[in-house]
């Protein structure tokens, strides 16, 4: 069978007595022999047995849990055609489920491995992750996606007794490493290699960590939200701060605004930001980095952003900063924003097909002026984007 595009997820596609097969490490161009594994009445779900023919661009003996972990899709790829894939990935998705006239951009990217400064890991003897599709736990000495530093501990708890712990959490930031535990184990093998030690929220060893971007700093805890892939955070915040082209007068609306990153950013070239959670942990981050960074002209509201919105009834609002979860803008949210009439709104989004969705009702009183890709999440099928709507003339 000949592979001839790919989904959505990265698998590729081909036919076979012209129904419609995924299979998952293939490459266009790929003639492939495959056993059906699922099959259902519109599609087939296909394992390669054997290569007949593989692609010239092919990337081998990349990482020895690949296709094996199914933390990585499309790590076969080179980097560059991962590029190509996630932005036409973008196009469809928005020309199908959208439909209307929008300028895609191309996609911002920064380091293809080590971007990770977050893992959770599960616990059986050694550390691990998930096999694919299943709750079997594959032991791992690195992650070609984890911080060197994240790695290096990695190694070193895997040859300590780990006790009756289950799941690991690891985070790496600017002020160090924060191992965080589900039971105790003999901190004395580990304090050296870490700057603070949590068993689940409760801080037992080391200090506060923070984050620094761009000037700011920001807390880091065990709970809070915060973008695993540092590196294109800076980039994807800048070109939100393009976006919003900012005169210093204007009143922003930051809506699911998590521990006031993007909010922080924007702040600082602005006249008053409101950042709304619904979070009440992030919402006790924001506040906090509001007060490291000595912000003045920025607050948090603890609530559902739609509600919020109904029950304040905001005026003279001039841009609406938008990063809703994967399931997109409430029709509450929605309604609301439009209620609130800004000039602009700036949509950052971690799924295109509920992007284009909410895209499809804003773009009867506001215009997708621009859309711009980026790559968080390099060797896996996720991308993300932001893009920019303005007000319609009436």
């Amino acid at each position: 069978m000949e592979i001839i595009k790919y989904d959505h997820n990265g698998r590729g596609i081909g036919y076979l007595n012209d129904k419609i097969v995924f299979v998952s490490n293939t490459i266009i161009g790929e003639d492939v022999l495959v056993k059906i594994v699922e099959d259902k009445k519109n599609y087939s779900v296909g394992e390669v047995i054997k290569y007949n023919k593989k692609s010239e661009i092919r990337k081998n003996n990349i990482c020895p849990y690949f296709n094996i972990c199914g933390g990585c899709d499309i790590m076969h790829l080179p980097y560059n055609e991962q590029l190509k894939f996630k932005q036409n990935k973008i196009k469809e998705i928005i020309n199908k489920f959208y439909g209307g006239k929008v300028e895609i951009k191309d996609i911002i990217y920064d380091k293809e491995f080590n971007y990770r400064n977050k893992v959770s890991l599960k616990v059986d003897n050694n550390v691990g992750y998930y096999k694919k599709n299943s709750h079997d736990i594959i032991n791992i000495n690195e992650c070609m996606l984890l911080d060197e530093d994240i790695n290096r501990l990695i190694k070193k708890l895997n040859n300590i007794d780990l006790g009756k712990n289950k799941n690991i959490v690891i985070r790496k930031n600017t002020s160090g490493l924060m191992l965080v535990l589900d039971s105790e184990i003999n901190y004395n093998l580990i304090k050296e290699d870490v700057s603070s030690i949590y068993i689940n929220d409760k801080r037992i060893y080391g200090e506060d960590l923070y984050e620094e971007m761009n000037g700011l700093k920001f807390i880091i805890s065990p709970l809070s939200f915060f973008q695993v892939n540092k590196y294109n955070t800076i980039n994807l915040y800048n070109k939100i701060l393009d976006y919003c082209d900012l005169k210093g007068t204007e009143t922003v609306l930051d809506l699911y605004c998590g521990t006031g990153t993007i909010g922080s950013f924007v702040s600082r070239k602005c006249n008053k930001v409101i950042g709304i959670e619904i979070n009440e942990s992030a919402i006790n981050d924001a506040i906090k980095n509001k007060e490291i960074n000595n912000l003045k002209n920025i607050e948090f509201i603890c609530g559902d952003s739609g509600k919020i919105l109904k029950n304040n009834k905001y005026k003279n609002i001039d841009i609406v900063i938008v990063d809703p979860p994967r399931s997109g803008l409430s029709d509450l949210s929605i309604k609301e924003i439009i209620n609130i009439n800004p000039k602009k709104i700036i949509y950052t989004s971690c799924d295109p097909v509920t992007l284009a969705r909410d895209l499809k009702v804003l773009s009867e009183k506001y215009e997708v002026k621009e859309l711009t890709p980026v790559d968080m999440f390099p060797n896996t099928y996720h991308v993300e984007s932001v893009c920019v709507l303005e007000k319609k003339d009436v």
